[in-house]
């Protein structure tokens, strides 16, 4: 398969722009908002990343989007003309305030000229005067010429240019933060969930299909069970409730890495072949509501079922059928 980052640099104007929406989501969850802008008339801005309900008049982020042709890469010249929109349109008020970061994505990168400006940051506002006449005077709009008024000059001599940095394809393809794109965009698959963390304490997600589970387990012992505590220290039944809770926890931790890195219907589907999976089996005649529950989990464990490609492994469907029990798709008591 090709390489994340390859895919990258292959992609189209608004999937790029697309990817980058999807990554500025999950890589801050200080954003408010999040704005895909793009087009002709976007004022220097592609992403937008809102720190805030005061959007323009806060602060915010900038993502500017740099797609470039086979072999070619960011240079100075375009950089400048990409900056020098956002001094002149917040002079001119189209927001009240500068982006707290600004954010050149190019998949191929920068030439060195251009890395070297950015490596040293108290170099590009004087760059960017120097400049002006040449890269942003005639090319900030189609209309009229920008002139690099008193105004525009205090704005570019007091801006903190440390702000300024790029993201290159291979940036992007190793950033966590890039996987749901890399998924949602690309197609790629999301690789492997992390394992569950089982806590000692029973939480209150658990309280329903465990309830089920301590009357099913009273019933057969032929007297009930006044506290969980006494569940646990029953010789057969927990050891039983253990592993029921280990497996719930599998499917927790599957459930959150794909609803975090997948399309959003990714897990509720996955839901709904476990349902199908093990409906058959849960709806025969069982010698007991135990034996039912014990029919369904070996059933269910052995079935083939995942999202994109990624097989669950056996615990995280097993624990998926308590998830459907505490949804009230089935019950384990009668």
């Amino acid at each position: 398969m090709t390489k994340p980052a390859t895919r990258i640099v292959e992609l189209e104007d608004d999937e790029l722009e697309e990817f980058v929406e999807i990554f500025a989501e999950r890589k801050s969850k200080d954003y408010v908002e999040i704005e895909r802008i793009g087009g002709a008339n976007d004022k220097g801005r592609d992403v937008i990343g809102f720190l805030s309900r005061s959007r323009h008049e806060g602060d915010w982020d900038l993502y500017q989007c740099k797609r470039k042709t086979r072999g070619s890469k960011l240079r100075v010249g375009e950089a400048m003309t990409e900056l020098g929109k956002v001094f002149h349109h917040h002079d001119a008020g189209a927001y009240a305030t500068l982006p707290r970061r600004y954010v050149f994505v190019s998949p191929r990168g920068m030439d060195g000229s251009l890395t070297t400006l950015l490596l040293n940051p108290s170099l590009i506002g004087k760059a960017l005067l120097e400049t002006w006449d040449k890269n942003c005077r005639t090319r900030i709009t189609g209309r009229n010429p920008v002139e690099l008024t008193p105004g525009i000059r205090a704005l570019i001599e007091a801006y903190d240019f440390s702000a300024v940095e790029c993201l290159t394809a291979p940036k992007l393809a190793k950033d966590p933060a890039a996987l749901p794109a890399l998924v949602q965009v690309l197609g790629l698959p999301p690789g492997e969930a992390p394992e569950g963390e089982m806590p000692d304490e029973v939480s209150d997600t658990e309280l329903t299909y465990i309830a089920q589970l301590r009357d099913v387990y009273a019933g057969s012992a032929g007297s009930d069970f006044a506290t969980l505590d006494d569940v646990f220290a029953h010789p057969r039944f927990g050891e039983h409730l253990r592993i029921q809770r280990q497996r719930y926890y599998q499917a927790c931790a599957f459930r959150d890495f794909h609803r975090d890195n997948t399309a959003a219907r990714s897990v509720d589907v996955f839901k709904s072949d476990i349902y199908h999976l093990l409906i058959d089996v849960y709806n025969e005649v069982h010698p007991s509501p135990l034996a039912r529950i014990d029919a369904v989990m070996k059933h269910t464990g052995a079935a083939p079922a995942g999202i994109l490609g990624t097989m669950a492994r056996p615990p995280v469907k097993q624990g998926t059928c308590h998830h459907l029990v505490s949804d009230g798709k089935i019950r384990w008591s009668p």
